[in-house]
């Protein structure tokens, strides 16, 4: 015999609920840490990578620069028609140097021993009526241009010099002799090497 009436059925007890709203929105919190860490790993790679494909196009843009250059530089080295022509021009240029020193080396000592001896035998063999203004070496010839008080006195002075140790067996050609002011200007050579012809 019942002696308990269970008026609390089994469709009115409270069900608990599987899912509840803590836990889901503890659910959706913890998928979207996971999807912000992700995109936020991802993004960091990506722009590494980036970062990575700036460099190395930078090193690729060096480095056909230094291609480039290389390959000019080669070029200029297998070519060697230009440096052959500078060097037979620099060749030329050196032998015309040495032939132009060697002939002013032989000019310079010739003249300056012909100069001294001329002008020692000039100071020896002084004519007070006669003065030199200029005095020329060309080649095997010296040529003197001066004035005179009169024109007697060059023959004294030719004769005079004849004398001397460097015109001793040379002779004068007169080239030319005029009247100035009162004054005898005259211009005489003398062959170095032959004789001349007697004034």
């Amino acid at each position: 015999m019942k002696i308990r009436i269970n008026f609390y059925q089994k469709s009115l007890r409270v069900r608990r609920d599987p899912v509840p709203l803590s836990g889901l929105l503890t659910l959706w919190f913890g998928a979207l840490l996971i999807v912000v860490i992700t995109w936020a790993f991802y993004s960091y790679k990506a722009h590494n990578s980036q970062l990575d494909l700036q460099q190395n196009r930078q090193y690729i843009k060096q480095g056909k620069a230094q291609l480039e250059l290389i390959k000019q530089q080669l070029a200029n080295k297998q070519n060697k028609t230009v440096f052959i022509n500078e060097l037979k021009t620099l060749q030329q240029e050196i032998l015309h140097k040495k032939q132009i020193f060697s002939y002013l080396e032989q000019s310079s000592d010739q003249s300056t021993a012909d100069y001294a001896q001329v002008m020692e035998d000039l100071a020896k063999y002084h004519e007070p009526n006669i003065w030199l203004t200029h005095i020329k070496f060309a080649g095997q010839k010296v040529t003197f241009e001066g004035q005179a008080t009169q024109s007697k006195f060059l023959p004294i002075w030719f004769n005079n010099l004849k004398q001397s140790p460097f015109f001793i067996g040379k002779e004068f050609s007169v080239l030319e002799l005029s009247t100035q002011d009162g004054v005898s200007v005259f211009s005489v050579a003398s062959d170095l090497a032959d004789e001349g012809v007697n004034p």
